[in-house]
């Protein structure tokens, strides 16, 4: 067997075995729905495809749906603009980085949710409020990654820059940056996720429009069909923004071994 087939015949398997997985976790659903769950109304798979296409066809649905992916992207976007600069220039001074490594270890262990009722009661139920609250739990990653990565760049590359007396913002552009890509497409993965998780979650807790208040809104009058709509609406959200940064992150990372062994 050529490797072309090899490679063929591995990718056909490990399809076989997520899509058996699938098939299966349906159907212990199914079987849990029509069993124990049938007391707290949980819909089997088929009934909640149903409601599904039928939510698919209202302007409400796509909207929450826009709404949350705005208000992720947009915290996304903000935790990169803050995480990354402070991160490279934490990582490339060993006097700074010793000097807020208490600072950046105690931030990164508060739950994002925890501050929710401080910018609640700051901002109140709107954009502003989730846009922080996510900015907030996503920054970490970047944060955090960014400064591994400079300090994982190679003694040569560093004395190269020391030899050519580069500043530090020609070292962070020329000699950290380029080093630094695999670590920081990692924290983006890492980010969005938590991204999205704290978009939904000020949405459904703080009342921001979304797929969260749709959920909350549910949860009230009690639909179990549209909660686990929007439920698995998030799911495949988070899993469709994964597979997004996955394709982008070996676009931009060719050049790399690990995506090099990858191809």
């Amino acid at each position: 067997m050529t490797r072309p087939e090899a490679k063929g015949s591995r990718t056909r398997a490990r399809l076989a075995r997520q899509v058996a997985a699938i098939v299966l976790a349906i159907g212990v659903w199914h079987l849990f729905a029509i069993g124990p769950g049938r007391a707290a109304d949980v819909p089997t798979p088929g009934a909640t495809l149903r409601t599904g296409l039928e939510m698919a066809r209202t302007a409400d649905y796509w909207t929450a749906i826009g709404n949350t992916l705005l208000t992720a992207n947009l915290g996304l976007l903000l935790s990169v603009v803050v995480g990354v600069p402070l991160g490279l220039f934490n990582g490339a001074s060993r006097k700074v980085a010793l000097s807020s490594q208490f600072v950046v270890d105690f931030g990164r262990t508060i739950p994002g949710v925890a501050i929710l009722p401080l910018v609640l009661l700051l901002f109140g139920g709107t954009r502003v409020m989730a846009l922080i609250l996510v900015m907030f739990g996503a920054v970490w990653p970047m944060l955090v990654q960014a400064t591994y990565a400079v300090q994982q760049v190679p003694p040569q590359l560093r004395q190269v820059g020391e030899a050519f007396h580069l500043t530090l913002r020609d070292r962070i552009r020329t000699v950290y940056l380029p080093s630094a890509m695999p670590f920081l497409t990692t924290g983006l993965r890492i980010a969005a996720t938590i991204s999205l998780l704290l978009a939904i979650s000020a949405e459904f807790l703080g009342g921001t429009d979304g797929i969260g208040r749709n959920l909350f809104n549910a949860l009230t009058v009690n639909n179990p069909d549209e909660m686990f709509v929007y439920a698995f609406t998030a799911s495949l959200l988070g899993v469709a923004l994964n597979l997004v940064l996955l394709a982008a992150q070996r676009r931009i990372l060719w050049w790399h071994p690990s995506q090099r062994e990858r191809g």
